[in-house]
């Protein structure tokens, strides 16, 4: 172990820069000034630095996470990392070592500064180091990795207690070629200290993909892996109920397609087995794990409230996702589901957004406290609870810290989950010694695409607490904590964050094919309006949500998809044109044949126009037409001239939409033709009856002649004839 100091000399204005970041001084030229509490933390090269050092080093692991100089489990400091040579020229006599700064820093701000610092910034105030160890065989060749062990004991950063800076600094015999920042922090012995409250919220939603396929791929890649992670109920999940029912999306065909026209049965693509079990053990772990635990329930799909909020059917549209979320939950046994709690994107609202959140039966929303600062004087980091005051009501909100969740936000790197963990801690043991002994929970807040590995984030959440400078809470917990007198500016929306929001046209067009399957679900019997509608409904739901921010260009081709699917559902539907159809009478029927390909019946309304007004139609009552069948309807129909008539067929759903395209109907009307057949029928009828008639006249008179004729006949009778047929002649 040695004493060592690094650094050129200092421009005044660069000493001050880091006397007050807690002796953090920065080389000529790449001074920064000290950044708040709310800060995102990053450990990227700030902007202006050209020379970027050759080795890049990798913190693989800290160990305690916290120290004690007083325990011998922990009086040791064992540090590793990978260092990787990402330059061009072969280095030789590569050596390590471990530097960190003998007194804790006291603000927040100035662990920010040290994590943003240049590559060329180093520790110059009285710093502790360890002893140099040499990086693999000292030489590393472009492209070439090896690991380093070092080690400090505890006792050499003297008995301050906190965070102290501290970095691993890689060089050769020309300097510095490699560093990586990260904290070394104590533990809380001997310091009369509470512990603060940290309350961990993760992001369990769909994402852009509601397929069985895409679901598989995130339990895989992202849900699996937080579930399995946070298997300390404290841990508080916002759940898309999503993810609880069938899968779907939004380019499936459909239910009432002619293929498998049957509503009442899913078409939507089926998963492959090894799909299926995927999903079917994940969700029996996601039932398991929530006993215990805070569940804040999210409208189905995780609509992008502030785009909705935009929106002139804003308000149908979460009624819409909220109605769909309703009851997807009951599969969590022992879990406290909230669903009084808003979680609106980038945890940014204004006052108008607020309202419709409460409007929307939120009574607490999740901001953070860049969107609700405190009091640029405060000099402590306040409970992260708030009251925001509207027009005509109020609301609470939870208030996350945004430094603490973008350091979370860095733990899906692999590479950076040792950094991570130190820096909370750090973070932890810092807001804590502001006021030692009052308690201020925090929220951290994981981005919406959190992806950590299981082993990192569980990891995390144990090194925490286990540092004695945090201790995590339930967010019931945090909701229950009284509102401090702590005055905070206006809650704001930053820029980015809206300009990010989706495009209200975009949530117009949604809104449109909702309409759409909800008219056609109008024609279906009550208990046969189910799969298909439902699956197109929760598609469309699903391009209302938070994770399409950032992916608009996608959105066109995903409406498209769900246009046609809506299209699809409605197929089997429609009105059979036929051949040309004569109307030879003044008044007579037009048949109308209607067809159902369903499995179930629907309702129609069968609506007729003619193009030119030579047929007058009467209004034809509404159709119920048996499932998979034809049925003939035959409409009243009066001739008013001669010609030619195209009438548009159209059916529409009980609420008035179309389904399908109109069918022409060809006529050809010739209503002098019954005129004319009727003249030569009236004709001949007439002629026969005058025929007749005269055939009866003659055929009396010939009877009466003959009658005459025979009693005038002077023939003498002959003998025997009458008086004694049986005497012969004579």
């Amino acid at each position: 172990m040695r004493a060592r100091t690094d650094g050129p000399d200092l421009s005044r204005r660069g000493l001050l820069a880091g006397l007050a970041a807690g002796t953090v001084v920065l080389t000529p030229g790449t001074a920064a000034a000290a950044t708040p509490a709310s800060t995102t933390a990053s450990t990227a090269v700030p902007r202006g630095t050209t020379d970027a050092l050759p080795l890049r080093v990798v913190l693989l692991d800290v160990t305690p996470s916290a120290y004690s100089a007083d325990d011998p489990a922990r009086s040791t400091i064992v540090v590793r990392a990978r260092v990787e040579h990402r330059g061009t020229g072969a280095l030789t006599s590569v050596t390590a070592r471990l530097v960190a700064q003998r007194s804790p820093s006291v603000a927040r701000s100035a662990l920010d500064q040290w994590a943003r610092a240049s590559e060329r910034a180093s520790i110059t105030r009285s710093s502790a180091s360890s002893d140099d160890v040499v990086v693999g065989t000292g030489d590393l060749s472009p492209g070439a990795s090896a690991e380093v062990e070092l080690t400090l004991p505890a006792a050499s950063l003297g008995s301050g207690v906190g965070a102290h800076l501290a970095a691993v600094e890689v060089s050769d015999d020309s300097g510095r070629t490699g560093i990586a920042r990260t904290f070394l922090v104590s533990a809380p012995t001997g310091v009369a200290v509470t512990p603060t409250p940290l309350t961990l919220l993760l992001p369990l939603v769909t994402g852009r993909d509601g397929s069985a396929t895409g679901l598989a791929r995130a339990v895989t890649e992202r849900l699996g892996p937080l579930v399995a992670g946070s298997s300390d109920p404290r841990v508080a999940w916002a759940l898309d109920p999503a993810l609880t029912l069938p899968p779907v999306a939004a380019g499936d065909a459909g239910d009432a397609a002619p293929a498998t026209p049957d509503p009442t049965a899913s078409s939507t693509p089926q998963p492959s087995d090894e799909e299926a079990r995927t999903l079917t053990d994940w969700l029996q772990e996601l039932s398991t794990a929530a006993a215990g635990r805070d569940v804040l329930a999210l409208p189905y799909g995780d609509p992008d409230l502030a785009a909705l909020d935009r929106a002139p059917a804003g308000t149908d549209l979460l009624t819409r996702a909220t109605d769909a979320a309703r009851g997807a939950l009951d599969a969590l046994p022992g879990a406290t589901v909230r669903t009084d709690v808003a979680w609106p994107a980038d945890q940014a609202a204004d006052e108008d957004l607020l309202a419709f959140c409460v409007s929307g039966g939120a009574s607490a929303v999740v901001l953070d406290d860049t969107c609700l600062p405190p009091d640029g004087d405060l000099t402590y980091t306040p409970a992260a609870r708030a009251r925001v005051d509207l027009l005509d009501t109020s609301v609470e909100a939870v208030v996350a810290d945004r430094t603490l969740s973008s350091v979370l936000a860095d733990a899906a790197d692999p590479d950076q989950v040792a950094l991570v963990r130190q820096r909370l801690v750090a973070e932890a043991a810092t807001t804590t010694l502001q006021r030692p002994g009052t308690a201020r929970g925090q929220l951290v807040v994981a981005p919406r695409s959190f992806a950590p590995t299981a082993e990192a984030l569980s990891g995390l959440v144990a090194a925490v607490e286990a540092s004695g400078w945090a201790t995590w809470s339930s967010l019931s917990d945090l909701l229950a904590t009284p509102v401090p007198d702590v005055p905070r500016a206006a809650p704001a929306v930053p820029a980015a964050s809206s300009r990010a929001t989706l495009p209200t046209s975009h949530v117009s067009a949604v809104d449109r094919e909702l309409v759409a399957v909800d008219d056609f679900t109008s024609a279906l019997p009550p208990a046969a309006a189910g799969a298909g509608p439902l699956l197109q409904q929760r598609a469309a739901l699903l391009l209302l949500g938070v994770s399409w921010r950032g992916h608009t260009g996608q959105l066109p081709t995903a409406r498209e998809e769900l246009a046609a699917a809506v299209t699809t559902l409605t197929a089997g539907v429609g009105v059979v044109a036929g051949s040309v159809r004569n109307l030879a009478a003044e008044r007579s029927e037009l048949p109308v044949t209607v067809v159902n390909e369903l499995d179930v019946p629907v309702q129609v309304d069968l609506v007729l126009k003619p193009r030119t007004p030579r047929v007058q139609l009467e209004a034809v009552p509404r159709q119920t037409v048996a499932a998979r069948s034809q049925q003939r309807v035959a409409v009243p129909v009066r001739a008013l001239a001669n010609g030619s008539v195209v009438v548009e067929a159209q059916l529409r759903t009980p609420a008035g939409s179309s389904i399908g395209s109109p069918v022409e109907i060809r006529l050809n009307v010739r209503a002098d033709v019954e005129n004319w057949i009727g003249g030569v029928v009236g004709g001949g009828a007439a002629g026969l009856l005058v025929l007749g008639l005269v055939r009866a006249v003659r055929k009396g008179r010939r009877r009466v002649d003959d009658a005459a004729h025979a009693r005038l006949d002077p023939r003498p009778e002959r003998a025997g004839s009458a008086a004694d047929p049986g005497q012969p002649a004579q």
